[in-house]
């Protein structure tokens, strides 16, 4: 499955591909459906996802991560900030 993955030192969308086997969401009725995170391939539960910050869909709509995760994305964007200070 193809997805867009955000780099943060150009400013754009790269192609981001993940397992077909991967069950990867950016939405779920049920918060306890399982899922995969969209950037280790983790199984989590959707409500215990955070909204990723860089792997979209076409149109913007973040997919759910793993926190350890979710924390790297934070620290590379922090990390990319300052180094363009």
């Amino acid at each position: 499955m193809m997805l867009h993955k955000w780099n943060y030192k150009t400013n754009e969308y790269g192609p981001y591909e993940v397992p077909d086997d991967w069950n990867v969401s950016t939405f779920e009725a049920d918060m306890g459906s399982i899922v995969n995170c969209a950037e280790c391939g983790k199984s989590i539960m959707f409500g215990q996802g955070y909204t990723s910050r860089k792997i979209h869909t076409l149109f913007g709509m973040g997919y759910v991560v793993c926190k350890d995760c979710y924390d790297k994305e934070i620290e590379e964007e922090l990390r990319t900030l300052h180094e363009t200070d």
